[in-house]
């Protein structure tokens, strides 16, 4: 595994740009922290909610609001196991606040998201 320094500073970083780019409707960012075959599952509006990569970015392109500060969010749990790794996040997105299981991949060399299980607080 070519993963240079702790596997935790790696992904707390991951998720940083995850945040930053879900709030901020960037496509680049999105696809930095994402592996491109990911997908992003909940309940959201009395449905369920399945999207590829693709739609979760139009969706958050849609949503995107001028930056005045940054997005709130809080890592409650970083677990590490090999090249693989689950991390509980609390987040604000679209004024709205959720909790985000991602499940993350030590794969060519970064760690990528490879799903993003999510529950809306009501």
């Amino acid at each position: 595994m070519s993963e240079i320094g702790s596997p935790i500073s790696a992904i707390e970083a991951i998720v940083a740009t995850y945040v930053k780019g879900m709030t901020g409707g960037d496509a680049a960012l999105l696809r930095q922290a994402f592996h491109p075959g990911a997908e992003i599952i909940g309940h959201f509006d009395g449905g369920l909610e399945w999207d590829d990569l693709d739609a979760f970015i139009a969706v958050c392109k849609k949503a995107a609001k001028p930056e005045t500060e940054a997005a709130f969010f809080r890592i409650r749990s970083i677990i590490v196991t090999g090249d693989t790794a689950v991390a509980q996040v609390e987040d604000d997105w679209d004024g709205m606040r959720f909790d985000d299981t991602l499940t993350l991949l030590l794969h060519d060399g970064r760690w990528q998201i490879v799903s993003k299980l999510f529950h809306h607080r009501s």
